[in-house]
């Protein structure tokens, strides 16, 4: 009977998982900076070349978290490009993560018709990342998804001029690639946590010849390599000014919802130079430079739901977060 009663006790002063909304952030960098889309770039090789798309879907999510326990979101499919790269994770009962867990791609059971829960993409809704996209991110029911698209305009002859398409968009389960990541996590405010990770697109390229690589739609090639890449080189990291220390949020920011329009204003946001806001499911559903220091802006019409408003200077470090309800 006393070991039952002190059993009774510990359990009750063991410290319970607070819930906790979940984000995970993965900020395109090239050599470090921001990744812009038309500006020309060089790569690792010292060739030139201009973006023109790089998409690409994270899948099998697993968060490690209050010493190596596991949730695992399975069900979870995010579609990431360079201007949507925030993914919603849940509301999930953690103190600590220590580590990130997820994979390149879309996995076997969805990806093509022999996937044992696949469907027709024309199934989904149009807000769905398995739906139609522009560019393209579907090669057909029987070669399923492409995990990764990467293409632009790149100099073939190394005379400084960038002359020549390229294209790597990428198939087959064999190129679903998995990355495991120790992270610290941010905790924005009581009940968020964030977690900041950088692709680095330099790194993802590395030992691609974009000059004469041309259009390649497939399984092997370059179009494996660039995913072996994933596994290989340092793609995914984390930047070491992350932390586990309260978020000092910069300015002050509110919505009006007052006049029909939605209208998003701050002040005192010195530093700020982008505004995202996304929805629960993780979607950028608002895209905009933020310029001064001071200002509004109008935003789309919402459907009724949790948002939060993140204004980022122009590192892609967060400065201020507002969550508000439509």
């Amino acid at each position: 009977m006393r070991n039952l009663f002190y059993l009774f006790a510990l359990v009750i002063w063991l410290p319970a998982a607070a819930q906790k909304n979940v984000f995970l952030t993965i900020t395109p960098k090239f050599f470090g900076s921001p990744l812009q889309v038309g500006p020309e770039l060089t790569d690792l090789s010292g060739t030139k070349f201009t973006l023109d798309h790089f998409d690409y879907y994270v899948s099998g999510v697993k968060v490690v978290y209050d010493g190596g326990q596991m949730i695992e979101l399975t069900d979870q499919v995010f579609l990431v490009d360079p201007a949507n790269y925030t993914m919603y994770l849940g509301y999930l009962p953690v103190n600590d993560i220590e580590a990130i867990h997820f994979s390149v791609g879309v996995p076997s059971d969805l990806n093509t018709s022999s996937g044992s829960i696949a469907q027709d993409i024309s199934t989904y809704p149009s807000n769905h990342p398995l739906s139609f996209q522009e560019p393209s991110m579907y090669w057909g029911w029987t070669a399923g998804y492409m995990h990764m698209i990467l293409g632009g305009m790149a100099d073939s002859n190394n005379d400084g001029i960038v002359d020549n398409t390229f294209e790597l968009h990428n198939l087959g389960d064999g190129n679903y690639r998995s990355v495991q990541l120790p992270v610290v996590e941010t905790e924005t405010n009581t009940d968020q946590l964030d977690i900041y990770v950088d692709c680095n697109l330099d790194q993802w390229m590395k030992d691609i010849p974009i000059g004469t690589v041309g259009i390649l739609h497939g399984t092997g090639g370059f179009n494996m390599e660039i995913l072996k890449n994933v596994e290989t080189e340092a793609v995914f990291t984390q930047n070491n000014t992350a932390g586990i220390t309260e978020f000092n949020q910069q300015g002050i920011a509110y919505v009006d919802q007052s006049k029909g329009p939605l209208i998003l204003h701050w002040n005192n946001m010195s530093d700020a130079k982008r505004i995202h806001v996304i929805d629960m499911a993780g979607k950028v559903v608002f895209d905009a430079h933020c310029e001064e220091n001071n200002g509004n802006a109008e935003l789309p019409e919402l459907s009724n739901g949790l948002y939060t408003a993140s204004f980022v200077n122009a590192s892609g470090q967060l400065l201020h977060n507002l969550r508000f309800v439509r």
